[in-house]
């Protein structure tokens, strides 16, 4: 309602202006506006939304109707300059001077606000306002030495001097590294030649400063009585500190000279609020910081993670590899001299027509080249000098065909990749051959092998009854593969569909294709 009297007096007061220039709006059509108005002020205030959005509105309204009655203004002026009403042709300069009047009006504000920055630019070069530069330090990146904070609050501090006409500044802060105890003078403006440096304020002077808000030397005189060491008692000082959540961060100290103007009150809150402001930015500094810190750290913790895996999964595959020759070279070494030996005494027995003895033989013979058959398939799975000597296309070939489903194996050049890539492919393969002849048993399974975007993709696909809701599976088989892959930098996804079969998909950064 109020927002839309004011929006009416104004253009009232510019319809009346005209009709004594004989232009402008017909005063009738004029009414009708200001009625219209009037009507919408009320009916804003029944909207929710809109009587929510009050302040912002009678602001609008404000705003409107003071360039409504400026422009009013402008024309009764001009008329009292004249003298009298305009005549004849005169009137004819009514609109043209009605709106030139609207337009100085919407204008002034912002050019007088540039014209102030102007004059400030020619006078003192291009600085900025504390606002200005306590923004600067918010956006600023956080600098480990402080040398950058450091400009940032010397500039706030030459900034308040200049803007509050103080003679000096001081800032203190927590020292690069400190941990919040203590607060030592950062700075000051101008620095006194062969001052001494103060002794910094202890948990205990910060607990006071917590409680005290902005102060002058009275205060400091009953609490803190060595602050105003070495001060002219003459000088007018005041004090802020800048706290957050209980914890004073900073502490800004000015001064100005016994013979200035008094500093006011106007002075103490624009100086408490530099203060709450600088406290907020200072601490979102040091959350910057921490977060930093943290990140920090869970790169290494990763990187160590990473590097165990891969330490655990390279000795893993050289014990295989060890046990594989063990097997290779011992065991089955010995079953194949005891089969040579039981071939010569079978020979023996034959020789002598000792039927018995050689039915009994050809049965040990069998028995001991199925013991080498199997051992060796043992060693193989343990690790396969196939994957060694032939790659890993090779490799999954031959375990293809040993397993009891039907498995098709697509490569298209491969390659070789290092033994580490190659052996984490390969038992995870296995692994999923497994579980699809676990869970899929009569599928056929595909696997197919590619380089592409600087990775080996391998993706196993079985055409059995998928996951219930396209889940993923569980079992520490699976998070053997993702053990396996993680440890060179890779990483395996599963997907599934009910009737439609599992998909699982590994991926290792290779580069190119060797």
């Amino acid at each position: 309602m109020a927002a839309g009297a004011l929006v009416g007096a104004g253009l009232l007061a510019v319809a009346l202006a005209g009709a004594l220039l004989d232009g402008g709006p017909p005063l009738p059509v004029a009414l009708g506006v200001v009625a219209g108005c009037l009507l919408a002020g009320v009916l804003a205030g029944e909207v929710p939304p809109l009587r929510r959005a009050s302040v912002a509105v009678l602001a609008a309204g404000a705003a409107t109707g003071a360039v409504g009655l400026a422009a009013a203004t402008g024309l009764v002026t001009a008329l009292l300059v004249l003298g009298r009403l305009p005549v004849g042709s005169e009137r004819e300069l009514g609109t043209p001077l009605l709106v030139g009047v609207a337009v100085a009006a919407v204008l002034a504000r912002p050019l007088a606000r540039r014209a102030a920055q102007a004059a400030r630019a020619a006078l003192y070069g291009t600085r900025s306002s504390p606002d200005e530069l306590l923004a600067a330090v918010a956006e600023a990146p956080g600098s480990r030495d402080g040398d950058e904070e450091d400009d940032l609050l010397r500039r706030l501090a030459e900034s308040l001097r200049r803007e509050h006409r103080l003679a000096r500044v001081e800032m203190w802060s927590v020292p690069a590294g400190g941990d919040g105890d203590e607060l030592h003078r950062t700075l000051a403006v101008p620095a006194r030649a062969g001052e001494p440096v103060p002794a910094p304020l202890d948990k205990a002077d910060l607990a006071l400063l917590a409680r005290a808000g902005v102060g002058g030397p009275g205060w400091l005189r009953l609490w803190l009585p060595r602050l105003l060491e070495g001060r002219d008692p003459d000088t007018q000082l005041r004090f802020a500190p800048a706290v957050h959540a209980g914890r004073v961060l900073a502490l800004i100290v000015v001064e100005r000279t016994g013979d200035a103007d008094a500093l006011t009150g106007a002075d103490e809150r624009a100086l408490g609020e530099v203060a709450r402001r600088l406290a907020i930015v200072l601490r979102n500094r040091a959350l910057d910081e921490a977060l930093t810190d943290t990140l920090a750290d869970l790169r290494r913790a990763n990187a160590e993670l990473q590097a165990s895996r891969a330490r655990l999964v390279s000795t893993a595959d050289a014990e295989r590899r060890r046990i594989e020759r063990d097997l290779h070279d011992g065991a089955q070494q010995h079953l194949v001299a005891i089969a040579v030996g039981l071939r010569l005494v079978r020979d023996g027995a034959r020789d002598a027509g000792n039927t018995a003895d050689v039915e009994l033989l050809d049965e040990l013979d069998r028995g001991v080249r199925e013991s080498i058959a199997a051992l060796r398939d043992l060693a193989h799975g343990i690790y396969p000098p196939l994957l060694r000597d032939a790659g890993l296309p090779e490799a999954l070939r031959a375990a293809a065909a040993r397993s009891p489903l039907t498995v098709q194996v697509h490569a298209a050049d491969v390659g070789r990749h290092p033994e580490p890539v190659e052996a984490a492919v390969y038992f995870c393969c296995l692994e999923a051959l497994q579980n699809a002849a676990k869970h899929a048993p009569g599928s056929t399974v595909e696997i197919e092998m590619a380089c592409r975007d600087g990775q080996l993709v391998v993706e196993v696909s079985d055409t059995g009854p998928g996951l219930p809701d396209g889940g993923t599976p569980a079992g520490a088989g699976l998070q053997n593969m993702a053990d396996r892959l993680g440890a060179v930098g890779g990483s395996v996804r599963w997907s599934s569909t009910p009737g439609l079969g599992t998909t699982v998909t590994a991926a290792v950064p290779v580069g190119s294709a060797g």
